[in-house]
């Protein structure tokens, strides 16, 4: 597949999967290489920012000893290169007066490189069904050179984090183990059951360089540095159960019940080192460890109205694990200071219908969710590093609408619909050594409301209908969003439209396609000390793909 665009967007993409042995061993591999020369300009060179290109890779085998058993081997890697990696502005107003404009002076370049193997295990038998996934991921990002951490031309903050491979590179293990009954059309139950285990080690070493200008931002000296060390090592498992039982023909009842722990130890060392000389030990080596469990339960009532209509009411009770403070430069946020976890409690309605002979379909629903002790992220500058307090009490309400219809021969629509209110009836949070209150605020990167409309055409070209135009187009509505706990940076209700025309065949297609159109200015993604992105302009490009098959 090819795929060219502007911006310099090139994507170039190849695949083979073919038998090693006949029905018993099969070799799949796919590689894809990806680039863009970067939305945004900036001021300080004259050049593009945020330059990116990355290869991937995927192969796999695949063994069917016989019938019952099926064993996957998948290896993927991706090396991520991005030449600008925070195209940031300081202010929403100058975001959008200003579009696609920054002004750097830290040219460093981001590399980001992933590693993922695993092996997937699947037994089809008469009592159950086995399947088994283990899986090792590794992570090592970095910047080869000064990070800006100021956003601006002035030598004041820069970020540097290549201290050698030992460092900020992140290895996950995971294993997943699960049984199931056997598909049975007349059987009333079904279960599935299982468990699931992961440790994570995460070392990050990470230095904080104040230059000649950083009395402009209010730092105390110049010429210096603070570094921050840190070990996490995280170690976690679940059990897990669920099963479906039919009381009456109309009437199936789900249950389900979980049980998470996970312990969690961090170490944290900090430094102080004016340039030239010997670095200073303001953090000792200290180390915390906590452990949380919960159990969460799950039910389901579905009623079966008839065999296209089902309506069903559920409640879920769902957990995000607690943690330890990181160590930061803001003597105010001790490090290793417990946060708990995160609980939440939540209801929806709904009903799942196809109408008109299968022409309309049509899923509703109502949902309210009510969370305790929310976990507050707060960014802490010039580290960025996260802190986490449990400060809040949030409740969220709405509901979803989508529908999907082919109306007349070789047209389809698709309608996605949902409003969410959510709103917290706690917030307090500390801030310059005073307790804000931030009662009724709403929720930070949740629209108010989302909608999306597809329409989609395809004709045939040729009799033997082995040849098809199809045209697409895409609306999306995204209604009011803040993206700081204050409200104060906002962005308003917006659209983007997106298209999509060409022509398939058995063996070769080939698209063309655009996405934001009209090129709507509008924030993607903002942090609550001010700084902007801003979300992709009009993009444009051509898609070209074929397949080969020899049988």
């Amino acid at each position: 597949e090819l795929n060219l665009g502007n911006f310099n967007q090139q994507r170039y993409s190849l695949g083979l999967r073919a038998p090693l042995i006949k029905n018993k061993l099969f070799f799949g591999a796919s590689g894809m290489f990806d680039k863009h020369s970067g939305y945004y300009t900036n001021e300080f060179n004259n050049s593009s920012f945020d330059d990116q290109h990355s290869f991937a890779g995927n192969y796999y085998l695949k063994f069917i000893p016989d019938s019952k058993w099926t064993i996957n081997l998948n290896g993927k890697h991706q090396k991520n290169t991005n030449s600008g990696a925070f195209p940031l502005v300081y202010g929403a107003d100058n975001a959008i007066n200003k579009p696609y404009i920054t002004s750097q002076n830290a040219l460093a370049r981001m590399k980001d490189n992933t590693v993922n193997i695993s092996m997937t295990v699947n037994h089809t038998g008469k009592g159950f069904n086995f399947n088994s996934t283990t899986a090792w991921q590794q992570n090592y990002r970095y910047y080869d050179a000064p990070l800006d951490a100021d956003f601006s031309e002035a030598d004041a903050i820069t970020l540097i984090n290549n201290f050698g491979n030992k460092w900020n590179k992140v290895k996950v293990f995971t294993q997943e183990i699960r049984f199931s009954a056997p598909p049975a059309k007349t059987s009333k139950f079904n279960w599935i059951t299982g468990a699931y285990f992961f440790h994570q080690n995460n070392p990050s070493k990470q230095a904080i360089h104040f230059g000649e200008d950083a009395a402009l931002i209010g730092a105390p000296d110049i010429n210096f540095s603070t570094t921050n060390t840190s070990e996490a090592k995280n170690t976690g498992f679940s059990l897990f159960g669920q099963m479906n039982y039919f009381l009456n023909k109309e009437l199936e009842l789900t249950g389900g019940l979980r049980y998470d722990y996970e312990n969690k130890h961090l170490m944290v060392m900090g430094a102080y080192q004016k340039d030239g000389e010997a670095a200073l030990i303001t953090q000792p080596d200290t180390a915390g460890t906590v452990k949380y469990s919960a159990i969460s339960p799950k039910l389901n009532l579905n009623y079966h109205v008839s065999l296209n209509s089902i309506v069903y009411a559920g409640y879920n009770r769902g957990f995000r694990t607690g943690g330890l403070t990181p160590l930061s430069s803001d003597p105010s946020q001790p490090p290793l200071y417990p946060f708990k976890p995160e609980y939440s409690n939540a209801l929806e309605l709904g009903s799942k219908n196809t109408l008109f002979q299968n022409h309309l379909h049509l899923n509703i629903v109502a949902f309210v969710t009510a969370v305790r002790d929310v976990q507050v992220p707060t960014l802490i500058l010039p580290d960025a590093v996260t802190v986490i307090k449990n400060t809040g009490k949030l409740v969220s309400r709405g509901f979803e609408l989508e529908a999907a219809s082919t109306p007349l021969k070789g047209f389809e629509l698709d309608y996605n619909f949902g409003y969410t209110h959510a709103k917290f009836n706690s917030l307090k949070i500390a801030q310059y050594g005073q307790e804000i209150d931030l009662d009724n605020k709403q929720q930070i990167f949740t629209p108010e409301i989302t909608s999306m409309l597809a329409i989609q055409y395809s004709y045939n070209l040729d009799s033997k209908k082995e040849m098809k135009l199809l045209a697409r187009t895409e609306w999306f509505y995204l209604g009011k969003q803040y993206f700081d706990l204050a409200n104060t940076i906002v962005q308003n209700p917006y659209s983007l439209f997106n298209t999509r025309i060409g022509i398939t065949s058995k063996k070769v297609e080939i698209f063309f396609w655009g996405r934001n159109l009209t090129g709507k200015k509008y924030i993607a993604y903002a942090y609550d000390f001010g700084a902007v992105h801003l979300g992709n302009p009009a993009t444009f490009g051509v898609t070209l793909s074929t397949k080969f098959r020899k049988l």
